[in-house]
């Protein structure tokens, strides 16, 4: 009996120490898991006030709005933490239990280390307690039962839990073609949606942004090309011939007695009894001819080209141009053209004759056949200093991912690869007489020296190095440099940008066996690709989104211009797990600008989900 009743007292012991341990531990998940949803939806609260701000950005204070925006997020993530405590019947007391810090990778062993305190702010730990000894307070130490006979009426219990915003290797994927250029031209597509007025408006903004240049007798606004006869001298007059294509407007120091008209067919025309300062142009079976050749019979001179033929003057002979343009023995600027070149420009291409300024000569004309037929870096290496669209646009953005992430600091690296005919990873920049600028981030091409990127960005132009558009090839090096020189632990991202379609692929690549078009492109899940496509470049492109997507990359597209194929970049999108944003381009300019600025904010402000981490080891 004694054993027995010395037994039946260890054996209630343990039962109520059992019991009370089996509460202890409901109550201790309980509280960790309302630490875990609380620290969640507190770090959730920094992303929406980030993806907010993005709405409102422009190219002012940049950095000042993101850590504005992250300094409201604090007070909005103490509330939620509270308020989803609250719901789960815990209490925490959001100025004590809600800490903030900032997360950052190592970028050699890419091992994760909190700095609370520190902002700006990309992590948040959330404390739940009951650990006070007053019985009425919410925080109230947790009752026991059986095991208040032991003299043990209540247990303190903590939990917590950090929750934070992964640091992103982000590489932006340019596009660098020649159609990067074509809302600045005087093309038929450009004119009806912008209007000739915004692309001669924008041509004289470019010709600022080079310093305004005249040569010869060239200023910005295009005008015909005034020819000067030889010097008065006694009977001989000087005279001075506007040739106006089938019009000529001429001038001389004294009476005119007749002047003969040559058109380009060989026709000619005689006219008698003129006013001063005559405008003559072919009439008749002469109508609307273009004017070759003009004889000016005034005073006593003489051509020697037949009886009653004055001074002559040829319109269509470069010498004779380059002499009315005031351009003989003045250098060409740049190291491809010439003003030959440039002349004929003027008399015979499309785009000119489309704007009305055919056979019209200034350095609104000059500026669009720059850009228009001297585009590349290697011919013409100071656009990049030119507002030319939507390249400008783009340039823009890129600016203003740089400055919303150096202002955002959450750790996140940035690198950039160009594409054209060609891809490559931009990651120098060396003066060379027309950039002064030096970058060298080669030992490091995805960097948080976001001023380096966007410094090589900014001094780039439309067609820098090629023309045509191989978008799948910019995949490639993205992803390729990714593998080399992303960190562990990051989120790899890729943005890619294209204003239309690819037109060109890499040599010599081939379609993977396990290649699924259905899947990648399956918006609706029924197993059947809901974007189709026989074009050859764009799937080498699919080809290299799902290389990408293996990987776990996720893909970010953008649309650019109103001729970009949307349905090709919203499949990317979709294949790449990322959002796809449209830059439509507007009806101005500015909208454009506007545009571009807040679809790069809008990337720059996408971070990664939070995560969860039940300790400061990440």
């Amino acid at each position: 009996m004694i054993l027995s009743f010395f037994g039946l007292i260890a054996t209630a012991g343990f039962l109520a120490l059992s019991m009370d341990l089996g509460v202890v531990a409901v109550y201790k998940v309980r509280l960790q898991n309302v630490a875990d949803s609380a620290a969640l939806a507190a770090a959730q609260e920094i992303s929406i006030a980030l993806e907010e701000i993005s709405d409102q950005l422009s190219q002012g204070d940049v950095q000042g709005d993101v850590q504005d925006a992250n300094l409201y997020a604090q007070g909005e993530a103490r509330t939620m933490a509270e308020y989803v405590a609250e719901l789960n019947g815990a209490y925490i007391d959001p100025d004590i239990d809600v800490t903030f810090g900032q997360r950052v990778l190592d970028e050699t062993t890419g091992v994760a280390s909190i700095n609370w305190d520190v902002s700006p702010f990309n992590a948040v730990k959330v404390v739940v307690r009951r650990d006070n000894p007053n019985p009425d307070a919410p925080d109230a130490k947790l009752d026991m039962f059986f095991a208040k006979m032991f003299g043990d009426d209540q247990v303190a219990l903590r939990a917590e839990a950090i929750a934070y915003i992964d640091a992103r290797d982000l590489v932006v994927v340019m596009d660098f073609s020649g159609s990067m250029v074509y809302d600045s031209l005087w093309r038929s597509d450009t004119l009806n949606k912008l209007g000739q007025q915004a692309v001669d408006d924008g041509l004289y903004d470019i010709w600022e942004d080079l310093g305004s240049p005249t040569y010869g007798n060239l200023q910005f606004n295009n005008d015909w090309a005034t020819f000067s006869g030889q010097p008065a001298s006694g009977p001989i007059p000087h005279i001075e011939v506007t040739w106006k294509n089938r019009e000529v407007y001429i001038e001389s120091t004294k009476d005119l007695s007749n002047v003969v008209l040559q058109f380009t067919d060989g026709t000619t025309h005689k006219f008698d009894n003129l006013d001063t300062n005559p405008s003559l142009t072919g009439s008749f079976s002469y109508y609307n001819k273009k004017i070759a050749t003009a004889w000016v019979k005034s005073g006593s001179n003489e051509s020697g080209d037949g009886p009653g033929y004055g001074e002559r003057f040829e319109f269509y002979n470069y010498d004779n141009l380059r002499e009315a343009l005031g351009l003989n023995g003045v250098s060409y600027p740049y190291p491809s053209g010439s003003w030959n070149d440039f002349i004929y420009y003027c008399l015979y291409d499309n785009e000119v004759n489309r704007a009305n300024y055919e056979f019209k000569f200034g350095m609104m004309n000059m500026v669009h056949y720059w850009l228009d037929s001297k585009m590349s870096y290697s011919k013409t290496p100071e656009l990049w200093k030119t507002r030319h669209y939507p390249f400008n646009a783009v340039k823009s953005g890129g600016s203003l991912l740089c400055d919303y992430l150096d202002g955002l600091d959450f750790g996140d690296h940035l690198g950039l690869v160009t594409y054209d005919t060609y891809h490559r990873v931009e990651s120098t920049l060396v003066p060379d007489g027309w950039v002064e600028e030096s970058v060298d981030i080669s030992a490091t091409p995805i960097t948080d020296n976001y001023a380096a990127i966007d410094t090589i960005q900014r001094h780039k132009q439309a067609a820098h190095y090629y023309n045509t558009t191989n978008i799948g090839g910019g995949l490639f090096d993205a992803i390729d440099l990714l593998d080399e020189h992303s960190r562990y632990g990051s989120q790899k991202t890729i943005l890619l940008m294209t204003d239309g379609n690819a037109n060109t692929s890499d040599s010599n690549w081939s379609v993977p066996a396990d290649f699924d078009w259905n899947e990648l492109t399956d918006y609706d899940g029924d197993g059947i690709a809901d974007y189709t496509t026989s074009d050859y470049h764009k799937l080498y492109t699919f080809v290299r989104v799902k290389e990408a997507v293996d990987k776990g990359y996720t893909i970010h597209t953008m649309s650019v211009g109103a001729n970009a194929d949307r349905s090709f970049m919203q499949a990317v999108a979709f294949a790449g797990d990322g959002i796809a944003i449209d830059v439509p381009g507007g009806t101005t300019v500015a909208e454009m600008e506007g545009q571009m600025i807040e679809a790069f904010a809008r990337i720059a402000a996408k971070v990664p989900p939070p995560k969860l981490m039940n300790s400061e080891a990440p």
